[in-house]
């Protein structure tokens, strides 16, 4: 059985319903402009362009375009209940659709199986760009076997350990480290869902603020971001929670004066370990191995097990 969620998608098309399990950046290394395929993984089909006639032909589907996105076809409808899964293209950013068997209606989300696996994510996967990953092979330390972003190898662990960041959790807990942006809506969930493992002192979480959804929310991220880099560590998931609240940065937060630059270096170790969006976590395994994921795991049970005791 599986269960379509039209809250989530990966990317989000301007112009159409926000839906994503990261925020997306739109600065650093921008994603491929088309659907570029890359070495077929199980039994995952490469994606194929969708053709102007067959466009016009569904009313879903010319709806889509009308947006300026290049559709491409990706899975299989007899592994979707009988859905048509599109991939939707346009620059930069890109969603994905189901489409109903005749033509007429669309949805906009990720499909996951009775397990919780994000079907969705193995479909979009043959498409180079669409998964963000990171090259890990720090002379110091084991490297994941990861492939990913262009540029000199980063151990993320060792990157953001360096950056600021506020800490929540008890102190023997294992470290994972969540770059969030305060106004990301997919960060605030990320918080509420490991907030349980927090309690139960499986984790410590280090929030490493950042600014990236600025063009979402009318430039409220970045006063938000220096805010809670202008509070102590263990005040910082407090503030947070209030920001969450407000929908913006408090008026009564005194900024330090160096806020903004460290705001600044966060955003450099950001882009340094490749990250594209927001929630992105960092975390070492039992072996020692640093980790990097874009948004949770689809099976946090099985993450948080992996954790060092």
């Amino acid at each position: 059985m599986r269960r379509l969620m039209p809250a989530f998608a990966i990317l989000v098309l301007p112009g159409l319903a926000l839906a994503a399990p990261q925020c997306p950046a739109t600065a650093g290394t921008p994603a491929e402009p088309t659907a570029m395929p890359v070495q077929q993984k199980g039994r995952q089909p490469q994606p194929r362009p969708i053709l102007p006639d067959e466009i016009t032909g569904s009313p879903a589907l010319t709806r889509i375009a009308s947006h300026g996105a290049v559709l491409f076809d990706i899975g299989r409808p007899e592994d979707q209940h009988g859905l048509r899964a599109v991939y939707a293209r346009n620059g930069d950013h890109f969603r994905v659709f189901y489409i109903t068997p005749d033509g007429a209606a669309e949805i906009g989300g990720v499909m996951w199986d009775a397990s919780g696996h994000n079907l969705t994510r193995d479909e979009v996967a043959p498409i180079r760009g669409t998964i963000p990953t990171v090259v890990l092979n720090d002379r110091n330390g084991p490297s994941n076997g990861a492939t990913g972003t262009s540029g000199p190898a980063v151990n993320p662990v060792r990157r953001l350990s360096a950056a600021s960041y506020g800490l929540y959790g008890g102190k023997e807990a294992p470290r994972v480290y969540m770059v969030v942006d305060p106004l990301c809506p997919y960060s605030t969930r990320a918080l509420q869902t490991l907030q349980p493992y927090v309690d139960a002192g499986m984790l410590q979480l280090a929030i490493v603020p950042i600014s990236i959804n600025d063009y979402e929310n009318h430039a409220a991220s970045t006063p938000a971001a220096i805010a809670m880099l202008s509070v102590p560590s263990d005040a910082m998931v407090p503030l947070w929670r209030h920001i969450m609240a407000q929908g913006h940065a408090p008026a009564d937060v005194t900024i330090s004066d160096n806020a903004q630059a460290t705001l600044k270096l966060n955003l450099d170790a950001a882009h340094a370990i490749g990250v594209r969006g927001t929630p992105t976590i960092v975390w070492s395994d039992r072996n020692g191995t640093p980790h990097q994921e874009a948004g949770l795991p689809d099976d946090v049970d099985r993450f948080v097990a992996g954790l060092p005791v």
